[in-house]
């Protein structure tokens, strides 16, 4: 499995079914990742590009993303629009004891993820059903909530779907990246790695992923730091461990990208 896929577990605050809210004009610390659980985004507003392992679609309109777990995604979304989205998160147990009907609903999620375009309409509708989800207690309900928006999304999915394909050299530059974060990288080095021209790789990069080249290895280097100071490991191992100059330069990077210090960063996040 290529080392940038990356698998989350449930976490400390769920395990079976999650709601979330956000709302801003960033998409947070991500990167090209999966998990192993089933998620469910509802996108009611922003300039988004989602980039499946395969296709790559963007849009100023409302969405409905689909993900079965270990389904490889990455969601970018353009900073002078407001992003707003709701997720829904829920484990492959959670309906075990539904799998023939959930079986019935699967395809709605593609072979590598779907993304759905929305009229305002049906994202009113799937916007009730993920709260009536939060607001549920009851685990019975929640499933059979979850599976009548799993067959309202099945009823939107389109017969024919216009593929966006995604490039093998974007695969590729997103493998060298995870590899190789912790060396030294320049966009020369990896074009040359990759045996095409720097411009190219830039271009490309920037048309599939909705970032460049440069922003996408800092963000990647600096979730991997926040993952190691997480742990306890000190900031001058962290900085060499993850593609940073000197614990300086990691600083700097965390207060232009993040707003705060790393330490700073990590005790507004407990």
């Amino acid at each position: 499995m290529p080392a940038r896929l990356e698998s989350f577990s449930f976490g400390k605050t769920w395990h079976t079914v999650s709601t979330d809210y956000f709302e801003g004009h960033s998409n947070g610390m991500t990167d090209y990742h999966m998990h192993d659980y089933y998620e469910i985004s509802l996108i009611l507003s922003g300039r988004v590009k989602v980039l499946l392992s395969d296709t790559a679609e963007q849009s100023e309109e409302a969405k409905l993303v689909l993900l079965r777990p270990y389904t490889p995604h990455y969601i970018v979304c353009d900073p002078e629009a407001l992003y707003r989205r709701h997720n829904l998160l829920f484990s492959p147990d959670f309906l075990a004891d539904y799998t023939a009907d959930l079986q019935l609903l699967l395809p709605a999620f593609g072979k590598n993820g779907a993304v759905l375009e929305l009229g305002t309409a049906k994202a009113e509708q799937l916007l009730t059903l993920i709260k009536a989800i939060q607001a549920e207690q009851s685990p019975l309900r929640q499933r059979l909530l979850i599976l009548y928006l799993l067959s309202l999304a099945a009823e939107s999915a389109p017969k024919t779907q216009t593929v966006n394909t995604v490039p093998p050299l974007i695969s590729e530059a997103l493998d060298h990246v995870a590899e190789h974060f912790a060396e030294h990288l320049s966009a020369e080095q990896i074009a040359k790695a990759l045996h095409v021209s720097r411009t190219t790789l830039m271009i490309t990069f920037k048309k599939h992923t909705g970032v460049t080249l440069n922003q996408y290895v800092t963000h990647y280097r600096l979730k991997n730091a926040i993952a190691a100071l997480s742990r306890g490991e000190r900031e001058p191992e962290v900085a060499r461990s993850c593609g940073f100059t000197d614990q300086s330069n990691m600083i700097r990077c965390f207060k232009k990208h993040l707003g705060k210090s790393p330490m700073r960063y990590l005790a507004d996040q407990t």
